[in-house]
């Protein structure tokens, strides 16, 4: 890369010093968990590699697959940025030195950037940017409720007068909820997503990172369900189950209300991970969060006959 621009290697998975890079991450500008190593490993398996500098000042995670020979680079399952992390902003001439080798390396991308990688127009390359919304999390947790929505603060009463009760759930019962009443809305969902899901959880809940929550009804049966990442100041709300009952006695408004009220106090930033949808763009506003959206880069240069098929 150029003179003046950080000088990065690719170092492959097993060669990269995952302690380092853990305590890297964490003191950047942008720090998010799913740069984690230990994220990471937990979605790709040992199949990222990574372009870092020589001390570990940048980093840039490339969960490459290869298929049939050819390198592609995707957006890994329960991952929704990645990017360059350093600790400033990047320029953006790394930017365009960063697609330049991505061109080099890749016949297909279909990657998120982070929220704080700059973007300009590149020949041969499609961005479009995505939605996501953050709370943050005043340190009187009692005013919480002057910022949402006079509708959100119905459905928690509402939760409240049915008398619903929050506290700890496992993984599997959030996954039943989420197989009962909404997988077959999920176009190209596949059953090993769960099995994906689960590995990150139990990494990121050894490491204290993780933990499950539910909301049950006055017979004890859970209604709705959330696995919510806790790093660095930051709780990322990762997956959720919900289930008619749970619609109807706003059991999710009740559920993220809750877990803001009692969420350690070290947590500064309620992440609620999107969304493109309006409709759940317009529910996780109405908590009073507002947008800081990243960027999702496609580059295509596969041979005809197979860009062909991807289209």
């Amino acid at each position: 890369m150029h003179s003046n621009l950080p000088s990065l290697k690719l170092i492959r998975s097993k060669e990269i010093n995952r302690i380092l890079w853990d305590q890297s991450i964490e003191k950047t500008c942008n720090a998010l968990p799913y740069a984690c190593s230990w994220y990471l490993d937990a979605v790709c398996g040992d199949q990222w590699d990574a372009l870092i500098s020589s001390d570990y000042s940048w980093l840039i995670p490339l969960p490459y697959k290869r298929k049939m020979g050819i390198q592609y680079l995707p957006t890994p399952l329960f991952v929704q940025q990645l990017g360059v992390f350093g600790p400033d902003k990047p320029t953006p001439k790394l930017m365009e030195s960063l697609f330049a080798y991505l061109e080099k390396t890749c016949s297909l991308v279909e990657f998120n950037i982070n929220f704080a990688n700059p973007i300009e127009p590149q020949d041969g390359w499609g961005f479009r940017e995505r939605s996501n919304l953050i709370l943050a999390i005043p340190s009187e947790r009692s005013n919480l409720v002057k910022g949402f929505s006079e509708n959100t603060r119905r459905n928690i009463r509402k939760a409240e007068d049915a008398q619903l009760r929050f506290g700890s759930a496992s993984i599997r019962s959030i996954i039943k909820l989420f197989q009962d009443y909404k997988e077959a809305e999920v176009k190209h969902w596949k059953v090993e997503y769960y099995n994906v899901l689960e590995r990150l959880y139990h990494m990121a809940a050894y490491r204290g990172f993780s933990r499950c929550f539910g909301v049950y009804n006055t017979v004890g049966e859970m209604i709705c369900g959330a696995m919510i990442v806790e790093w660095n100041h930051r709780a990322v709300f990762v997956f959720s189950g919900n289930s008619p009952e749970g619609k109807e006695l706003g059991a999710m408004p009740y559920l993220i209300h809750k877990y803001l009220l009692e969420a350690p106090p070290e947590i500064t930033c309620f992440d609620f991970e999107g969304s493109d949808n309006p409709g759940l763009k317009r529910f996780y506003q109405s908590f009073g969060a507002i947008e800081s959206n990243y960027v999702h880069l496609t580059m295509n240069r596969l041979p005809f006959y197979l860009r062909w098929l991807k289209t």
